[in-house]
């Protein structure tokens, strides 16, 4: 019998306030760390959506310059048409115009379908139309924040086909 009681003297563990005072310091630590880290996630997703632009972008010059023919870069809802909008979140198609139409029709090769569904873009041109030499008309798109609806990034296309990014300012 004295064997139990001297075994329980020595019995480690958590006290119940031991324990709701680590939960209550846990629960302080997460709804500081929390807020920040969506605020990471929110800048990942705009970093991710201007690249994805810029890439697309490249790919169109890319395309035009290697195959000596006019390629356009336009938005799209079904992966077949242009759209007619200034628009440009969502879908973006990339087409080579084999028979030098202008237009997407079905002579020509889809080069591409690119999907980017993050944040919005705006820009006042509904499609990019690159040159056999990579040159384009100059443009400006304007990519915003989900958050607060700000412009984040301003990426601007030279007549060159370069891509710069200028201070953004201003709402979408």
């Amino acid at each position: 019998m004295n064997q139990f009681i001297n075994s329980k003297k020595h019995q480690q563990g958590f006290t119940l306030i031991e324990m709701l005072i680590t939960i209550a310091v846990a629960a302080i630590l997460l709804s500081i760390v929390v807020p920040s880290f969506n605020s990471i996630i929110e800048s990942s997703k705009e970093r991710t959506t201007r690249d994805s632009l810029a890439s697309a972008i490249y790919t169109a010059k890319q395309q035009a310059q290697s195959e000596r023919l006019n390629v356009y870069l336009c938005t799209t809802t079904d992966g077949v048409s242009c759209e007619d909008t200034t628009d440009w979140s969502g879908e973006w198609l990339i087409y080579q115009d084999d028979n030098s139409s202008g237009d997407l029709d079905s002579g020509d090769t889809i080069v591409a379908n690119i999907s980017s569904k993050t944040n919005l873009i705006t820009s006042s041109i509904e499609e990019v139309k690159f040159t056999p030499t990579g040159h384009s008309l100059a443009n400006t798109f304007k990519i915003c924040s989900n958050t607060d609806n700000k412009v984040v990034y301003q990426m601007v296309l030279s007549r060159m086909g370069r891509i710069t990014y200028e201070e953004a300012s201003g709402d979408c």
